[in-house]
């Protein structure tokens, strides 16, 4: 970077276990610390030597010495805390799922567009060596036209076991399909293009003990169409135990990529490709910084690469994706998943 860099971090959660080591290993400073509990906000910045730290989110926004801030706290909130930032004049990194619905992203995305600053969405698995990977073979034509596309992930449910229960409320933007559906989402548009159409159905197993409110969506099955030709098909669940993990097969007019990993995400795993008339896949070279990549913490290098593409952006006035309109149309393809699901029919995107 041709400056330092200084940001405030909004959330104690996600905030401090990625946001703050990825930031510092990307080369900024972590200026400050908001958490909605100040007591959160006092401890945490106590462990990782956050010089400044407060409960009050518009203290830390309109601080000085910050050029950005990372908005790490349920979706609800990141319309009145961007709104905040850009009135501010700081750059904004916003956490997924972007919004509580459309009519949200939409005011999110306004804003954005009319501050002229540096706005993106946190889908830092964008950067990962295997799904950069599948994304250039496709755009090389290796397995010709794409056709289809089958993702089934299949995991236990991380947010019993990381103890964060707002991710389980409905009511705070919790679930299955914003918190790992959101991502798949993403990979698909990053993949294939823009989505056109889905047909859905969402059901609920929740585990036992669990409190009433918190039981949200546990399985997903989608369809999506795709406006460039072909479709997905979407199967995921946090329920499996032991989790199967993730596979991918990608057929095209002149091939097939398949993919597999013990993750969700595809920060780790192994990818092959198939050509037309062969009779075997052929397991592909890992690209050449994927081993390190995996034995880092998958999610804190995934975002140091995000916050450098974001620093990047700075320096050049521009947003790069993911940003705010990728966020958006995630969040128009949640809002149909859901529609779909309810009403039971197959729900047209707005172009």
């Amino acid at each position: 970077m041709a400056a330092p860099r200084r940001v405030g971090i909004l959330g104690a959660g996600w905030g401090t276990r990625v946001s703050v080591p990825a930031f510092r290993a990307a080369g900024w400073e972590v200026v400050g610390l908001w958490s909605r509990r100040p007591e959160r906000a006092e401890s945490e910045a106590a462990r990782l030597a956050i010089p400044f730290f407060t409960g009050d989110a518009s203290e830390l926004i309109a601080r000085a010495d910050i050029d950005a801030v990372a908005v790490h706290t349920p979706p609800g909130t990141h319309l009145d805390l961007c709104r905040a930032a850009f009135a501010a004049g700081k750059h904004v990194l916003c956490d997924k799922p972007f919004a509580g619905d459309a009519t949200e992203a939409r005011a999110l995305h306004g804003e954005a567009e009319r501050s002229g600053l540096v706005a993106m969405i946190n889908y830092e698995f964008r950067f990962t060596p295997l799904r950069l990977q599948i994304a250039q073979l496709l755009g090389e034509g290796a397995i010709g036209q794409f056709q289809y596309a089958t993702f089934e992930v299949h995991t236990t449910n991380p947010m019993v076991q990381l103890e964060r229960p707002w991710r389980l409320d409905p009511a705070q933007g919790g679930g299955l399909l914003n918190e790992l559906g959101s991502h798949a989402i993403d990979r698909t548009r990053q993949w294939f293009g823009e989505i056109t159409s889905v047909t859905a159905q969402l059901a609920s197993f929740p585990p036992a003990g669990l409190a009433p409110g918190l039981v949200t969506e546990d399985v997903l099955s989608a369809r999506m169409e795709i406006g460039g030709g072909g479709f997905t098909t979407l199967t995921m669940s946090w329920v499996a135990d032991p989790p199967p993990g993730l596979q991918v097969t990608i057929v095209g007019s002149e091939g097939v990529l398949r993919a597999r990993s013990s993750g969700s995400m595809l920060s780790e795993g192994e990818v092959w490709l198939g050509r037309s008339g062969e009779t075997e896949s052929t397991l592909l070279p890992r690209p050449p910084d994927e081993a390190s990549f995996a034995t880092a913490n998958s999610a804190v290098a995934a975002s140091e690469r995000l916050i450098r593409a974001f620093a990047q952006g700075i320096e050049e006035g521009v947003s790069p994706a993911p940003d705010f309109s990728d966020g958006l149309q995630s969040q128009i393809v949640i809002d149909a998943i859901r529609a779909s699901a309810a009403e039971g029919r197959t729900v047209e995107l707005p172009a």
